[in-house]
């Protein structure tokens, strides 16, 4: 989200419309939350605020569904309340972005019961992930997240009881 808003607090894209979850939005702005968050996480806080605030006019907030022609949001919660993937489906295949619900995908694939530290409720984290994970496996869906490396696509497949993550050249 930082790279929404330069250094001056002006937005890097004046004409894009940001499209964010309701709760995601909401517990970004919860002053409640900025004073219950660590130092380290406080800037985070700032940061989506002046993000919010710079597209202020062109903010669009969801629920639930579609959020675009073609691409629908996937709730994701547990690294924030409002944390969303979204799924790109196309005849037979699909492609969702996950976002941040897997931030070290060569510990969380093997073992997504680990949680990391920015993780707000680490439980739902870890179940959401888990259910992500059979989900992804069992339908074949691509991937595509913030935290995937360089390659940045792949597919997760499910052997013996453990996930392995295959990225898209290796597919």
């Amino acid at each position: 989200m930082s790279e929404d808003v330069d250094t001056a607090g002006q937005v890097t894209f004046p004409n894009a419309e940001l499209v964010a979850h309701q709760r995601e939005v909401e517990f970004w702005q919860d002053d409640g939350n900025l004073s219950r968050a660590s130092e380290r996480a406080r800037g985070n806080f700032l940061i989506a605020r002046q993000v919010f605030d710079g597209y202020r006019d062109k903010l669009r907030t969801f629920d639930e569904g579609e959020v675009l022609p073609g691409i629908r949001a996937m709730p994701l919660p547990g690294h924030t309340d409002g944390h969303s993937g979204y799924l790109l489906e196309s005849h037979d295949q699909g492609l969702l972005v996950w976002g941040d619900i897997v931030h070290f995908p060569h510990i969380q694939i093997k073992r997504p019961d680990v949680s990391i530290a920015f993780d707000q409720d680490p439980a739902l984290a870890a179940t959401t992930r888990s259910r992500l994970l059979d989900l992804v496996s069992s339908e074949g869906l691509l991937i595509a997240g913030m935290h995937l490396g360089e390659l940045g696509f792949a597919r997760i497949k499910r052997t013996s009881g453990s996930y392995g993550l295959l990225y898209e050249t290796e597919v």
